[in-house]
């Protein structure tokens, strides 16, 4: 997936404490984005906000513990908007 404002392909970071996350940088594509992992690729997830984030109505997206980095990052390089 790139993100439609940075033009920059979203790529799976990991926090010490939730594990993988991502950034997106816009509403419109966090809105898109959240429609494809519930509706076509059923990954469980919970959103924050992050202030630098928040003007274009960006996001994080975090993935928990469990989750596999490597599979998350193959669903983002599929996706396409």
């Amino acid at each position: 997936m790139i993100d439609s404002k940075t033009k920059k392909r979203i790529v799976v970071r990991m926090d010490a404490r939730y594990g993988p996350y991502i950034r997106v940088a816009t509403y419109a594509d966090a809105d898109a984005l959240q429609d494809k992992f519930d509706e076509d690729y059923y990954v469980l997830y919970w959103m924050m906000r992050a202030d630098e984030l928040e003007d274009d109505g960006g996001r994080e997206y975090y993935f928990g513990g469990g989750a596999d980095p490597v599979k998350l990052q193959t669903i983002l390089d599929e996706i396409e908007f």
